[in-house]
């Protein structure tokens, strides 16, 4: 493989991480607070209850910035 293949190769794999990250944000955004508790919880989980992850997950959502196009900029 050459060097030009390798850099074309890096930037394609860069590139579709990048997409597949946005995807996963946005997904995780369009969740309810309490789909997402839900689906972090895990018995042992540091917050302890589904509750109280869902009123973590409402904090930090209302502290965040809001992108133009309605999603948050990190979830």
């Amino acid at each position: 493989m050459s060097a030009a293949d390798s850099t074309l190769t890096r930037t394609r794999a860069i590139r579709a991480a990048a997409e597949a990250l946005v995807d996963a944000v946005a997904e995780r955004a369009a969740r309810t607070p309490r789909e997402a508790a839900e689906a972090a919880y895990y018995p042992g989980h540091p917050l302890g209850s589904v509750e109280a992850i869902e009123a973590e997950i409402i904090r930090r959502r209302e502290q965040q910035p809001v992108a133009p196009a309605g999603l948050p900029l990190a979830a």
